[in-house]
């Protein structure tokens, strides 16, 4: 696919080059770019009761959204709305004796020997769809197991009420951010693509029309908690002169991930 936009977009011309049509650590050389996450651990802080006692109170929930801005500070919001201008998707495995998250290129769909920072393809998992698991080895099965299939969205992100990791209010996000995001969890996945599928149907792009972040805890077997994300729609916006300059800033971040990535080959 090409990464060549025109300046005025057409509709399908934008869709395309964001990745949409195939479906419905740092930045490019300069500032880095914003990265939203979600909460899966609550942050608890010591609090005075109104008896003057210490007591542990959550002050950032489980499911909430993280985001660590351009200079590196980290905010707190339970919800937030976002417009997405790309999609793209990777194989990512985390190098825990190293402290390493190993990538793929990005594409627009996981299929193929993708190239990965470990100088070989798709992190070792095999390109192949596997009828037969048994009939693996345990190495094998073992790779599968830690290489992740991840969605790696590119936006604007407006956060609701922000907090610190202490609960105070901060100020200064107002306004859209660009924004990175990796989602890894299947119905988190599944959730966003519902919200892409009703904006299409609706016949808009998915960035002219806002989607609102909340979450859902999950119980594991084990008892432990996690959160996922769910994905509602918000309303319609409008294509702006700037939005064709944040587009062009994501496709230019996606070449220079991608050629670090084979950087390493």
């Amino acid at each position: 696919m090409s990464n060549e936009l025109t300046t005025p977009f057409g509709r399908a011309d934008f869709a395309a080059a964001m990745g949409f049509s195939a479906s419905t650590d740092t930045s490019l050389g300069g500032p880095n770019l914003a990265r939203l996450a979600q909460v899966q651990a609550p942050i608890m802080r010591e609090q005075v009761d109104e008896d003057g006692e210490l007591e542990e109170k959550v002050v950032v929930p489980l499911g909430a959204y993280k985001l660590t801005d351009a200079e590196g500070n980290t905010v707190y919001s339970r919800s937030a709305t976002i417009r997405l201008f790309a999609q793209k998707q990777q194989w990512t495995q985390w190098d825990s004796s190293s402290s390493t998250m190993h990538k793929t290129i990005m594409v627009d769909v996981l299929k193929g020997d993708l190239k990965d920072t470990k100088g070989t393809f798709n992190l070792g998992r095999p390109s192949t769809y596997v009828k037969d698991w048994e009939a693996l080895d345990e190495d094998t099965k073992a790779i599968i197991r830690s290489v992740k299939n991840t969605k790696v969205l590119f936006g604007k992100v407006k956060l609701g009420k922000v907090i610190d990791d202490n609960g105070v209010a901060v100020k200064g996000y107002g306004s859209e951010i660009d924004f990175t995001m990796d989602v890894k969890n299947v119905d988190s996945k599944r959730s966003l693509d519902e919200a892409l599928k009703a904006i299409v149907s609706l016949e808009f792009l998915p960035v002219e029309y806002g989607i609102v972040l909340s979450s859902k805890k999950e119980v594991l077997p084990t008892g432990n908690k996690y959160a996922t994300m769910v994905a509602t729609l918000g309303g319609e916006t409008q294509i702006t002169p700037e939005d064709h300059v944040t587009a062009q800033s994501f496709i230019d971040y996606v070449d220079y991930r991608n050629e670090y990535v084979l950087s390493k080959w």
